[in-house]
């Protein structure tokens, strides 16, 4: 099913609940814990605990809990890998503590990236194992293993009880970036000349959604594996619906006199078809129209050619040579910023439906429609 299919009204409930949701799975996980200590009462069971807050208390989404139990497990087996032969193979403790200095610096220094979580995890797992070298492994075998439970029980509830799915997430994000981009859009179309409206709100709305679409990128992989193999895709739709964002920004500082409104009143039926480009995509993307609209063929051709049109002979021949440069220099540059804003729309239309192809196994087809 594709990503950007309607979601089912139980995917809808987890996902406008999710706070409640995550925090009585928290709670759960917490208690299936609690539970197992009181039947078998491991030792140093309180580990269990501890990897389950870590773990889960700020990563609510499937993916995210997955990525960090398998980078904590991975780095609390190594790290207790290298801890037990120092104290089991060595004598000498400044020997031990020399060595348990050199590897944590060693992971400091190799610490960066996708799994930086990994390394620090070994590298204080490491310290705990060796304690104070009294060559007494149990305690950190008890450790490590209540470590390793702990993440079970985290991915297990995270998969099976209510899933918070980051598709969800991303997509919403997608969708409320681009609907603020409209609204910037139609507000800018729907005052008057030389208004003086502030768009911040509605950009900075825009821009932080873009994050968080940033920050889900390591959950998405581990959930759709569809969206991992456009992982590339992901990065390139931010940097466009960043360059949008930009060029949005640039929409404040366009000014014309009253002398001018025929000219920008041709200009802005291009920036109305934009906006309506903008509301229908925003409408796919978050699942209220079963299939992706389609932009016109030859789109950037098509507005460059009108808006040439509509800047053609605007300039009154009554008007003094230095009013009739400026005049056509704002025209102008008030044709090339829409014309920009085409360019950018149709190369967020292209990214979106490469991701919707993949999941179809469609070829690509290009009708050419209208909004209506």
């Amino acid at each position: 099913m594709s990503v950007f299919a309607p979601a089912s009204p139980f995917a809808d409930f987890i996902y406008h609940h999710f706070r409640a949701i995550h925090a009585l799975k928290l709670g759960l996980a917490l208690l299936i814990a609690v539970t197992i200590n009181a039947i078998w009462s491991p030792p140093h069971f309180i580990w269990s605990m501890v990897t389950i807050v870590i773990i889960m208390m700020s990563l609510p989404q499937v993916g995210g809990a997955i990525e960090k139990s398998l980078q904590r497990a991975v780095g609390t087996c190594l790290g207790s890998a290298y801890g037990v032969m120092l104290v089991a193979t060595i004598d000498s403790y400044w020997l031990i503590m020399g060595l348990l200095i050199l590897g944590v610096t060693l992971i400091c220094f190799i610490s960066a990236g996708r799994y930086s979580y990994a390394y620090l995890v070994a590298g204080f797992t490491i310290i705990i194992v060796v304690g104070d070298a009294n060559h007494d492994t149990s305690e950190a075998l008890w450790r490590t293993a209540n470590i390793l439970l702990g993440c079970v029980i985290a991915i297990l509830v995270s998969l099976f009880i209510f899933p918070i799915k980051a598709k969800q997430d991303w997509r919403s994000q997608l969708a409320n970036a681009i609907d603020n981009m409209a609204k910037v859009l139609t507000q800018h179309l729907q005052a008057p000349a030389n208004h003086d409206l502030d768009f911040r709100a509605e950009l900075e709305a825009a821009m932080k959604a873009v994050l968080t679409q940033k920050k889900l990128f390591f959950s998405l992989e581990w959930e759709s594996q569809t969206l991992k193999k456009h992982k590339v895709l992901l990065a390139e739709l931010v940097n466009k619906q960043v360059r949008l964002i930009t060029l949005l920004e640039l929409l404040p500082l366009s000014r014309w006199q009253e002398a001018d409104k025929e000219a920008y009143h041709q200009i802005n039926k291009v920036a109305a078809e934009l906006t309506a480009y903008l509301h229908m995509l925003s409408e796919f993307v978050a699942g209220k129209t079963a299939t992706l609209p389609t932009l016109p063929n030859a789109l950037e051709q098509e507005l460059q050619h009108r808006l040439q049109l509509s800047l053609a002979a605007q300039t009154p021949n009554s008007a003094p040579f230095a009013n009739e440069v400026a005049q056509g220099f704002a025209l102008t540059g008030y044709g090339w910023l829409i014309y920009q804003l085409a360019i950018a729309v149709e190369a967020l239309y292209a990214d979106i439906e490469i991701i919707e192809i993949a999941y179809s196994g469609q070829t690509v087809l290009h009708k050419t429609a209208k909004p209506s």
